[in-house]
């Protein structure tokens, strides 16, 4: 389970067994012992297909699975590549301690979007801690666009646009970014703040004022319990 610095996801290698197996979704032995002998790493490197309405049976099911698990670990972000799933879903989830733990964070509801896609609002970049379950050997301070465009399809095929900024859209931006393959060491150039998880959440915590690192150290032992 991923220890958010202090939270861009959290997921357990457990979501899986909720899911449709590879075997139910025809996929042939040889992919599924490929990906299980590289932990689903494959997957997390290619881009993920887009969705068709309406949704199949084997999408609500998926769905109702990456949301059962995000509040179930804290949230914040899921994307369904990491659940060897490779179609441009999401899930997220700003809980309030996650939010109290970064500057002007808001909290949201879980909500899931599909076929997200985004355009800078301005070229404003700001770098702030992430941490990724599928990266578990690094983390570090990733640059992201302060303010972005977002669109995205809801359960219904609606089409959704809005203005995101601060937390709430580096975490899209993070969750968008797996759907495209990408991941935080592709972020984190050789001039970013970065290291082992451990290290991070030490200098993470560091920055924070007091009374936040009350909040923090509280919010470690519950995922730690989980």
């Amino acid at each position: 389970m991923h220890l958010d610095i202090v939270t861009i996801e959290s997921i357990s290698p457990g979501v899986e067994s909720s899911l449709p197996s590879p075997s139910a979704r025809g996929e042939g032995s040889k992919v599924e012992e490929l990906f299980r002998q590289a932990g689903f790493k494959p997957i997390l490197k290619t881009p993920a297909k887009p969705v068709t309405f309406p949704l199949s049976q084997e999408d609500r099911a998926l769905i109702a699975a990456m949301e059962k698990k995000l509040y179930e670990l804290g949230g914040v972000g899921l994307a369904a590549p990491q659940v060897n799933y490779a179609k441009q879903i999401i899930a997220i989830y700003i809980p309030e301690e996650a939010s109290l733990l970064r500057d002007f964070a808001q909290t949201y509801p879980m909500h899931v979007m599909i076929n997200p896609s985004y355009q800078a609002y301005s070229g404003e970049k700001v770098s702030d801690f992430e941490a990724c379950y599928s990266v578990a050997s690094k983390a570090g301070k990733v640059p992201r666009f302060q303010q972005i465009q977002l669109t995205y399809q809801d359960e219904n095929g609606h089409k959704h646009s809005e203005l995101a900024s601060g937390f709430y859209a580096r975490v899209l931006q993070h969750e968008i970014d797996h759907l495209e393959g990408t991941l935080i060491t592709d972020r984190l150039t050789p001039d970013c703040t970065q290291g082992t998880v451990e290290e991070m959440m030490k200098l993470r915590r560091e920055s924070l004022p007091d009374e936040k690192k009350r909040l923090f150290d509280e919010v470690m032992v519950k995922k730690l319990r989980k």
